[in-house]
């Protein structure tokens, strides 16, 4: 029983330290103005269903927009602040010698920190989501619940990934700073950095293929692209709510460039390979979930405290 003391405790902490009361006001002006904003200002009463907000995708050739994911860029961020400290904090108060000697294992301590936090996280966003949901009724809009309602629990899902990856970076790190200076890095690999890297990489292929006198294909330089940003949960998220509002082809395009879409839409409109398929995107987004907390408790059981 003692993981769930743990988590119980990591709520409590983050009531105390009123974090739980920001992220649930800042989500709840983020989700219930934009909404008030989409379907009580600017679209008309024709206009006003759940797609042309939270399924709002908008490429101008070199750059695109979408509002899922603008929502998984801040879940991110906020996720990873509410994780990353939860063990070098403790490490550095001396804390977590009393943490361990209750008697918890380290299992425990893994364990029950990340449902805590994640319960902070996916406890502001459910809040963000009602305050959503009472404008949609209030304005009249279309509520399309069948794609609304899953994108709720893949939205949890991804602040619980986040939560994850942080947890795991804050067991890793020695102190709170390195676990600081980690997450920042890792958020703007996430962010900005992962869609150079999976465009420079089928190239770096093809330069070492030319080099031995071979070439690779376009299609296979497109494919191995787009696999890879879909390995970005940002992405993985981004493209699973698309699939929620538009057919799964369509949904795989929304996080390509120009060139890649031209080369890859006439073989997304027959038979998705596997790796593209929505079933493997949903096990990429659990893996994030699952792994990084699976290595941080590795790196844990391992700490000399």
């Amino acid at each position: 029983m003692s993981w769930q003391a743990v988590a119980r405790k990591e709520f409590r902490d983050a009531i105390r330290s009123r974090w739980l009361h920001g992220s649930t006001l800042f989500f709840a002006l983020f989700l219930g103005g934009a909404a008030a904003l989409f379907f009580g200002v600017l679209l008309g009463p024709d206009s006003r269903q759940v797609s042309n907000l939270f399924g709002f995708f908008a490429s101008l050739g070199v750059f695109s927009f979408s509002f899922p994911g603008l929502l998984a860029l801040v879940l991110g961020f906020i996720s990873l602040s509410t994780s990353y400290g939860s063990i070098t904090e403790e490490r550095e108060s001396g804390s977590v010698k009393l943490l361990l000697s209750l008697p918890n294992s380290r299992l425990d301590v893994v364990v029950g920190k990340f449902l805590g936090r994640s319960a902070v996280v996916v406890a502001a966003l459910l809040v963000g989501f009602f305050a959503a949901f009472v404008v949609l009724l209030v304005t009249g809009t279309r509520l399309e619940l069948g794609s609304f309602v899953p994108q709720i629990a893949l939205t949890a899902l991804l602040g619980a990934a986040f939560v994850s990856v942080g947890l795991c970076l804050s067991a890793l790190a020695d102190s709170n700073r390195e676990a600081t200076l980690a997450t920042m890095g890792l958020y703007l690999v996430f962010a900005v950095l992962w869609g150079s890297i999976s465009e420079g990489i089928p190239k770096l292929l093809n330069y070492a293929a030319e080099q031995v006198g071979m070439n690779v294909a376009n299609v296979t330089r497109a494919q191995i692209g787009v696999f890879l940003k879909y390995l970005n949960p940002l992405k993985t998220y981004e493209t699973l709510a698309a699939q929620l509002y538009y057919g799964p082809a369509q949904a795989r395009l929304v996080s390509t460039t120009f060139g890649e879409r031209a080369v890859l839409a006439p073989i997304l409109e027959g038979t998705l390979p596997f790796y593209f398929s929505g079933w493997f995107l949903f096990l990429v987004l659990v893996a994030w979930i699952v792994l990084p907390a699976a290595v941080g408790y590795w790196a844990f059981e391992r700490a000399d405290l």
